[in-house]
């Protein structure tokens, strides 16, 4: 599988007009501020209420011509996706969504975290593909799942 080039997502975001140059900069200098925390551009800019975490998703999964799906519209298959421990789809922010084909459906919440990519394929040993999911989401069906 080829990984997603990673992109900015703060520039990705300005050109789609869904927040202005100033409010790109004033979003990385609080990520700056709070770089311990680790957050993420796009947590951060939800945080601000910017902009929403179906948006940030959405254009991820535009950006990477991935499917962006929504969690709350999807009939998750709880057989199919606890094959992924729940350690490993915490720790990955990925859960398995459909098998077709030989062939995994995985929504992952940062389709550019190549390790968290190449670990999934590893462990099924099979094709994946990637769809985009929002963190909200995922972590509710985690919350029913495990």
């Amino acid at each position: 599988m080829n990984h997603p080039e990673r992109l900015r997502l703060g520039d990705i975001l300005v050109q789609q007009k869904l927040i202005t140059q100033a409010q790109l900069e004033f979003a990385l200098a609080e990520q700056l501020k709070q770089k311990q925390s680790g957050r993420r551009l796009g947590r951060v800019l939800v945080e601000q209420g910017l902009v929403s975490e179906d948006q940030i998703s959405e254009t991820l999964a535009t950006q990477f011509n991935i499917p962006f799906i929504n969690l709350k519209h999807y009939n998750v298959n709880e057989k199919i996706s606890r094959r992924l421990s729940e350690i490993y789809a915490r720790r990955f922010r990925s859960v398995v969504l459909n098998e077709s084909d030989g062939k995994l459906l995985i929504g992952m919440v940062d389709p550019t975290d190549a390790s968290a990519i190449d670990k999934i394929s590893h462990i099924f040993e099979s094709e994946i593909e990637l769809a985009v999911v929002t963190e909200g989401q995922m972590l509710e069906i985690f919350d029913q799942m495990y």
